[in-house]
């Protein structure tokens, strides 16, 4: 048996969700104090969608730092999955966000109010310009890392909060369509809606050792199988233990003991340089144990069960006719 470690570096977004962190902070005393001062309720409406980006932000930040901590004893793979349990935070966060974007658009719906619309556009650009700089930060980032990609949901959630508030200041302007704003804030959170979701469902996916996304676990199977010396392939797992940082484990039964070595080194470089795993274990046999205990787990095993039994099932559906049978 053995166990190796890819070189790897954490998600570099640190830096970027800190920065975002006190510009959405700091904009958020501001617009809170504008919406107290004039006394808008679609100013302080915003305000605190910009409290949930803080609070959203610090969020990844938190658990980002509690990630960095190295394994222990009785955390063997470390606290990787903190990341993992921030963006579900977040993810519920947005949720509950979205369904309140909707209930108070409904509740808005059927007795929309006039605006102060001066103070509405002065903060609404304000905004703009410290959730642009957030998301240049974030958005390289947020690609390959879950947990900064529930931050930056929030920030986009307080970016298009702040182009709803300009477009519902001009529309009311131009055409006193009152209605423009509950309609908007009830459309943004459809889309919020849908973001929490996707958020929340990659969340429980990792949480629930789900297959990492892109990896064909049956081509990887199919690719040791077929490497010189292999015998058969089974107990076949892919995990992802945080955003970017994917395991492999697998036993790998073989006919020489002394290309054990050998063996064990091409398969180990493949799973590593060719499908990116971050840490592989393989247990290298030449007869398989007795491991009746973890069938359920044993995916190979499970399938060739499953074909199997479709074989059986096709073949009493169409039996083969008696050779002692004579036509009409």
């Amino acid at each position: 048996m053995a166990s190796h470690s890819h070189a790897g570096h954490m998600p570099s977004s640190g830096k970027a969700l800190v920065i975002s962190a006190w510009l959405t902070g700091v904009y958020f005393v501001i617009e809170l104090a504008v919406g107290l001062w004039t006394g808008s309720i679609a100013v302080l409406s915003d305000a605190f969608h910009t409290l949930s980006a803080v609070g959203g932000v610090l969020v990844a930040i938190t658990a980002q730092r509690i990630a960095r901590r190295p394994a222990d004893s009785t955390r063997s793979f470390g606290w990787y999955r903190a990341e993992i349990i921030g963006a579900l935070v977040n993810g519920g966060f947005l949720l509950g966000m979205a369904l309140l974007v909707i209930w108070m658009g409904a509740m808005r719906l059927g007795d929309p109010i006039h605006l102060a619309k001066g103070p509405m556009l002065w903060v609404a650009f304000g905004g703009l310009v410290t959730e642009v700089v957030s998301l240049a930060l974030m958005w390289q980032s947020s690609k390959d890392d879950l947990n900064a990609r529930g931050a930056l949901w929030h920030i986009i959630q307080t970016f298009v909060g702040s182009l709803l508030i300009i477009v519902t200041a001009l529309v009311i302007e131009f055409t006193g369509f009152l209605a423009i704003d509950p309609i908007l804030g009830m459309a943004f959170g459809v889309v919020l809606l849908w973001a929490s979701v996707g958020v929340i469902k990659e969340a429980v996916h990792i949480l629930m050792e789900g297959t990492p996304e892109g990896t064909d676990l049956e081509a990887v199977t199919a690719d040791l199988r077929g490497q010189d010396g292999v015998l058969d392939v089974h107990h076949v797992h892919a995990w992802t233990l945080t955003s970017g940082k994917h395991a492999f484990s697998a036993h790998i039964r073989h006919g020489e003991p002394a290309e054990a070595a050998d063996l064990l080194n091409r398969a180990y470089h493949r799973l590593t340089e060719q499908y990116g795993f971050h840490m592989v274990t393989l247990q290298l046999e030449t007869a398989c144990l007795d491991e009746r205990h973890a069938r359920d787990l044993d995916i190979v095993q499970i399938a060739a069960a499953k074909a199997a039994q479709e074989k059986t099932d096709v073949r009493d559906a169409h039996p083969h006719p008696s050779p002692n049978t004579e036509g009409p």
